[in-house]
């Protein structure tokens, strides 16, 4: 009774545990949508009195082509946050010998660039919606588009400007103003959210097409969210359409596309442009790796293994119940029960794997490598370091191979940006400080609009430490550590967060897609900085990198494969400890039994000897191929089949020289036979519990 009172309260607290830490994260993830969501309408909404009083100015004011010029380059340059602004003129409006004439400026490394509209593209044409709907229905944001004059996506915020007709005296619209915001300003505001490890964001459009989403494809694709629901079926996803089309504010609950696992979506309506935001929050996050959580479940198990055992206990305690077969049956259910516990350690202990943040600099968005770069820059000016010089780097793994245990071969790119700011006698290049061996080739190098970027083709072999203490449910992290290749100045390298779709470590950045790892499985990848010192200036005076310099790491979170280690290692201490079962089954004193199976001492330890070097070779075998300097997971179950090989070796002693033990001599050594597998899965239990706890 009382192990079924503790069980059940466990289980009621298991559930209000879990409640306790997701309740106060949906509501957190909530509210930054609803303040995102503000800053995007309130950054929105200065288009307005901007295009209001330009299309006012036109109206009223009668422009030369020097004047117009002027006064669109003037609200360029007091508003920076515009990547472009233009006019499109009606047909013969603008002057009666020229059929069209759109002038747009648009803002380009700094400078500003004039281009004719016109000379280009017919914008009269029924399709070009974006000229013809703010003519025909007035001051409205036009669906996002790529803009060819612009050179990327935009936002467009369009309304008609008027002409005072000189025969009527009534206003006519004259043409179009049109003012243009790069779409990306409002990618890094979602970019730069927490949401979680994996979590994501995405905005549709009033039309339903896709603005933004982790995956590029759906947004070069111009893919619209209807048929992206009717192609996948996602259920979430056509949750998310049916409330956006309402434009409703509200958390819902499925399965993201994605990632596929369980999710919540926090929809919050932008009014200003009819959008929806949709932040994506991985549910399974908050309990996935979590340690209280994984304690409370195990406790679950061992009261309920308590519970069981104290039933069976229970019906032992009743002499009909003491037959030897129904004594043979406990005996099994125990030793079953114990297994079971062993089996749902196991399954917590690799469902606890996984990638968690540490208390070591992580970059998992812009915001967090901008904070960084702040917090270094103070550093540099409070020890009058010179200002670090940044590069951005970017890592591609195409292969691992693990070829003993602390070595590890890596091959794959590396690439980085120098812009024109970067000193022309800086060095190009990197180094991997820990490479055993490595080969570094050169592959491309292509000029940029403000520098230039570098790629090179490496071959690196990594001496690392990993540790094998839970063997074989171990995850070891192989990480690359790059210094620039003039380390002895202030050059700090940082994770080229644009070349990568999704920083998400789970979703691996920078990790080939079909990747092959025998016997192990990648989970994570992301990049961080450890502030490592050293002992010595390596020869060089003033150098900077001696005492907590941040160093950029590319790390790998790879967990192994159970089945492998369990065919190799596990099965035959199995067929050991079976064997083993068989030699104690046949040790009896029955003379008709003894006439058939042929027991005696001296064959129980030859039998014994014989397996005892099974077991020590394949033992042996496995602790040379890990090099482990402590004692790792598997081995105890090694140690219990030593221990166990010495027992049956004793009792079969004990037993012949008829020496007065009852638990040995109690109806033919039928205890240590029943005791057998109840006494070997405890004992294991009890080893995986204290492992894994």
């Amino acid at each position: 009774m009382i192990s079924l009172g503790l069980l059940l309260f466990l289980v009621y607290n298991h559930f209000q545990f879990k409640k306790e830490i997701t309740a106060p994260a949906q509501q957190n993830i909530r509210e930054e949508t609803i303040q995102l969501a503000k800053r995007i309408d309130t950054f929105l909404k200065q288009s307005i009195p901007i295009a209001k009083a330009l299309s006012e100015d036109l109206s009223n004011i009668p422009f030369n082509t020097s004047d117009l010029a002027e006064r669109l380059k003037r609200v360029l340059n007091i508003n920076p946050d515009l990547i472009g602004v233009g006019l499109a003129y009606a047909p013969f409006t603008y002057d009666p010998d020229v059929r069209l004439f759109a002038p747009y400026f648009t803002r380009q490394a700094g400078e500003l660039k004039r281009v004719q509209i016109e000379n280009f593209l017919d914008y009269t044409i029924e399709s070009y919606h974006w000229y013809h709907d703010p003519l025909k229905e007035g001051a409205r944001w036009n669906e996002p588009r790529f803009s060819q004059a612009a050179g990327q996506k935009v936002i467009e915020y369009a309304l008609p400007f008027f002409q005072k007709d000189p025969k009527t005296g009534q206003q006519q619209k004259r043409g179009i103003v049109f003012l243009h915001y790069p779409l990306s300003n409002i990618f890094n505001e979602i970019k730069a959210l927490r949401t979680g490890k994996t979590g994501y964001g995405i905005i549709l459009s009033q039309k339903g097409e896709i603005l933004f989403h982790p995956n590029k494809e759906y947004i070069d694709a111009g893919q619209n969210i209807l048929t992206l629901t009717q192609k996948t079926g996602n259920i979430l996803l056509k949750n998310i359409v049916q409330h956006a089309i309402s434009g409703e504010n509200i958390t819902l609950q499925g399965k993201s596309l994605l990632t596929g696992s369980e999710t919540w979506a926090n929809l919050q309506y932008i009014p200003t442009t009819g959008w929806t935001l949709a932040m994506l929050y991985n549910k399974e996050e908050l309990t996935k790796g979590n340690q209280s959580l994984r304690r409370r479940l195990i406790w679950i198990a061992v009261l309920f293994i308590l519970f069981s055992l104290s039933l069976i206990l229970m019906d032992l305690s009743r002499r009909e119940t003491r037959s030897i077969s129904l004594l043979w049956l406990r005996a099994l259910n125990v030793s079953i029960l114990f297994m079971l516990g062993i089996a749902l350690t196991w399954f917590l202990a690799t469902d606890n794997v996984g990638w968690k943040k540490t208390e070591r600099t992580v970059i998992l968005n812009q915001n967090d490598l901008n904070t960084f770069k702040m917090e270094n820059i103070r550093s540099a000016l409070g020890n009058r370091q010179p200002l670090p010089i940044y590069i951005p780097t970017g890592v591609f793994v195409q292969s691992i191979e693990f070829t003993s245990a602390n070595n590890v071969i890596l091959t794959g790119y590396v690439w980085q940006y120098y812009n024109e700011n970067i000193p022309d006698d800086l060095s190009r290049g990197f180094v991997l400080p820990e490479a055993e061996s490595s080969k570094i080739d050169r592959v491309y190098r292509r000029k940029e609009k403000n520098g230039e970027v570098i790629g090179w083709y490496f071959h690196v072999t990594l001496r690392q430490d990993f540790n094998y203490t839970q063997y074989p449910f171990d995850q070891q992290t192989v990480w690359m550590r790059f210094w620039h290749k003039d380390f002895d100045k202030n050059v700090v390298l940082t994770p080229a967060l644009d070349s990568y779709d999704l920083i998400h470590p789970e979703r691996l950045p920078g990790i080939e897609e079909d990747f092959v790892l025998p016997g192990w499985e990648v989970y994570s990848s992301f990049f961080n900085y450890r502030f490592n010192s050293y002992n010595t200036d390596f020869g060089i005076p003033r150098y900077v990198g001696q005492n907590k310099f941040p160093e950029l790491y590319f790390q790998i979170g790879v967990k192994r494969r159970f089945l492998n280690p369990f065919i190799s290692n596990l099965t035959p201490i199995i067929v050991v400890l079976l064997m083993l079962f068989a030699v104690l089954i046949t040790s009896s004193k029955n003379s008709d039994k003894v006439q058939v199976l042929g027991f005696n001492a001296s064959t129980t330890l030859a039998s014994s000897s014989a397996l005892f070097f099974v077991v020590l070779i394949s033992h042996i075998d496995l602790r040379g191929s890990l090099a482990a300097n402590e004692i790792f997971y598997m081995e105890y179950f090694y140690v219990v089949t030593y221990a166990t090989i010495l027992s049956i070796s004793i009792n079969a002693i004990l037993f012949t020289w008829d020496i007065k033990i009852p638990f040995i001599q109690y109806r033919d050594n039928l205890l240590p036979k029943l005791f057998y597998w109840p006494v070997i899965t405890l004992t294991m239990l009890l080893v995986t519990l204290i492992k894994f706890y």
